[in-house]
């Protein structure tokens, strides 16, 4: 039986636990507490309800010093604490409603029709690399308002990439390495590095669309905030970063794996292909069975009780959604995808104050993508290996090699 309290068995950051966490979770999960792990020096949050409480617990599990295993501090939305998160997340609040984001619902229909009319005219195509990363990309961009050409894009991804995959290079154990040390510290060099030329690039972009005349988007409405005095230049290159980095990454992660999960789960597949009105209900079970972001970090900014376990101050603490939205506590038969089942309360989409900001333009997102490939296929196929994303702390595919079976014609209606 595992302790309540402390495991050394267990290690985030090891090449099979990036690979698929998911066996390693069903052992976790049996315990009743929140677990230690020395080798880490951290705690690993994993129930259902500790892990929804922690989130909440902004006072006593700070963001101030990151999100990812190793701290460090960023301006970025989802690294702030009180007040200035609620501050910096109000200027946006609208643009990112329900309601906003269905302002955005012809211009997603478009670009979701555009790419896969060409992935569907292609046939065998790897969807992740030539349509799924362009949608996002394309939506994102211009609802900030910052161009979406191949430069963005690349700078973008590269910077995004660089950046977060650094945490998993950093983490991966290597207990007769000498030289760990030094290969965090280039790893964390060149994060930041990273970091620095994508908020140098998007400030290029930022100064000159200042010069322009005003458009519906973010980042003319940020202009005209900071103009009294509600937000500083600053502020609105890392918030601009953040919804650009968040927007981009999370979105193509969340598209491939709900193709992963369908094509794994076919009679799944048949089922939405039968039912469209389960759209939006797969769209919630992709979150809960593969949710892009599989954890978060936080700092514990005093001795905080979860449970009936006292995590001591400055600890450094997980706490894992993907995890927690396999809790058989809260879901029954938690390791099956079944886009029918009840899912309200999942945590897919976190917790908290830091709930994913565009949730509810990624539901938009999906949900379009997912009804225009039904429309425009018969079957969809499998014919590579696909690759994952190899990150401790995202879920995703790098490459998705399909076979797009074109919608047979209606057969033309004959006379009596």
């Amino acid at each position: 039986m595992i302790s309540a309290s402390h495991t050394d068995e267990f290690d985030p950051f090891s090449p099979s636990a990036m690979d698929d966490p998911y066996p390693e979770y069903q052992r976790l999960l049996r315990a009743d507490e929140p677990l230690y792990l020395p080798d880490r020096d951290m705690w690993l949050v994993i129930r259902h309800d500790h892990v929804k409480a922690a989130a909440k617990d902004h006072a006593g599990l700070s963001s101030a010093e990151g999100i990812a295993y190793h701290r460090s501090t960023l301006p970025v939305l989802f690294g702030l604490d009180q007040p200035d998160h609620t501050r910096m997340r109000g200027l946006i609040r609208h643009d990112f409603s329900p309601r906003g984001v269905q302002f955005w619902r012809p211009f997603i229909e478009k670009v979701c029709g555009d790419l896969l009319d060409e992935a569907v005219a292609t046939g065998d195509i790897d969807l992740v690399q030539q349509a799924i990363i362009l949608l996002p990309v394309k939506v994102v961009t211009t609802i900030v308002g910052v161009p979406h050409d191949n430069l963005a894009k690349l700078k973008l991804t590269a910077g995004v990439l660089e950046s977060f995959v650094a945490n998993a290079k950093v983490g991966e154990r290597a207990p007769d390495d000498p030289d760990e040390n030094a290969l965090r510290l280039r790893a964390a060099k060149s994060a930041l590095a990273s970091v620095a030329g994508l908020s140098s690039f998007l400030g290029g972009l930022l100064t000159r669309r200042r010069a322009e005349p005003p458009r519906d988007d973010v980042v003319s409405k940020l202009f005209a905030a900071a103009a009294k005095g509600k937000v500083t230049e600053n502020e609105i290159l890392w918030l601009c970063l953040t919804l650009l980095v968040g927007g981009q990454e999370t979105m193509t992660h969340f598209l491939g794996n709900m193709l992963d999960a369908l094509l794994n789960h076919p009679d799944q597949f048949r089922l939405v292909r039968q039912r469209p009105d389960l759209v939006p209900a797969t769209i919630e079970e992709t979150a809960r069975f593969y949710p892009p972001v599989q954890n978060v970090f936080r700092t514990a900014t005093r001795d905080v009780v979860v449970g009936t376990t006292t995590i001591p101050k400055d600890a450094r603490v997980e706490l894992s959604f993907a995890a927690a939205n396999r809790d058989p506590r809260k879901f029954p038969d938690p390791d099956a995808y079944r886009i029918d089942r009840r899912t309200d309360g999942h945590l897919g989409f976190g917790a908290g104050i830091h709930t994913c900001v565009g949730m509810h333009l990624a539901r938009l997102q999906a949900a379009t993508f997912l009804r225009m490939l039904i429309d425009r296929t018969d079957d969809i196929e499998l014919i590579g290996e696909l690759v994952k994303v190899p990150s401790p702390a995202f879920r995703g595919l790098d490459h998705l090699p399909l076979r797009l079976t074109p919608k047979s014609p209606d057969p033309v209606a004959q006379p009596a």
